[in-house]
């Protein structure tokens, strides 16, 4: 035995080296086990719930068939027939408008338009002074969509389709 005294020895640390927690790496590789599982078992799961749930002899509803894919341009087609000249004509499909004066007949406009485009077509003629008849019509793809006629001097033939 030694006569110093404790107090002169090798002092105990003061404190304790600092470790990094461990519960965020436990918390992470819990959440990483979840959110695989969730991927491979996921749609297992969701249709195991879905037959608990559905009434026994209930079949499951049949499933949606799209709508068929619509035309992405309509072809508009303006047609004026009759005698000698019109006085005026105008027409008008979606946004597009066309209009000339002292048209010979037979007159012809050709408008390729958006599927999705506002529905308004209309077609404007005014015969010539002379008051032949005039007959006028527009096509959608291909389908007559309406017709009219006009005659007298400075007949009004007005078709419209909003």
């Amino acid at each position: 035995m030694s006569n110093t005294p404790a107090e002169y020895g090798v002092a105990p640390p003061l404190h304790e080296v600092p470790r990094s927690p461990r519960w965020p790496w436990v918390l992470m590789l819990v959440v990483a086990l979840l959110a695989v599982g969730g991927v491979v078992y996921g749609p297992q799961v969701v249709d195991s719930v879905r037959a608990a749930v559905r009434p026994a002899g209930a079949e499951p509803p049949p499933p949606v068939e799209p709508p068929p894919p619509v035309p992405a341009m309509r072809s508009v087609v303006f047609e004026v027939t009759g005698l000698g000249k019109a006085f005026n004509v105008t027409a008008t499909a979606g946004t597009s408008v066309k209009n000339e004066a002292g048209v010979t007949l037979p007159w012809r406009h050709v408008v390729q338009v958006p599927a999705d485009a506002p529905k308004t077509v209309m077609l404007v003629v005014v015969a010539g002074p002379d008051g032949a008849e005039v007959h006028g019509r527009y096509t959608v793809d291909g389908v007559v969509v309406r017709t009219g006629s006009a005659s007298g001097p400075y007949g009004v033939l007005t078709i419209t389709d909003s």
